[in-house]
């Protein structure tokens, strides 16, 4: 199953999405990208949080 993140969805003028597989390494993505893109170092921590505000359960995306 995937799960489609918005980065406008998170604060940002953005058009990036990312739309994979459910796992751990998609919160690492969207961490880099925020990084690389908007100059903001979160920590996975905060970007788990993020996406838990969004309404994802911490399960759907670690399966």
């Amino acid at each position: 199953m995937t799960l489609k993140l918005r980065c406008k969805d998170y604060g940002f003028e953005c058009e990036f999405i990312l739309d994979e597989e459910k796992t751990v390494g998609l919160i690492e993505k969207l961490r880099t990208h925020f990084e690389e893109e908007h100059g903001i170092d979160y920590t996975i921590e905060a970007v788990t949080q993020m996406i838990t505000n969004r309404g994802h359960s911490l399960e759907s995306i670690r399966k």
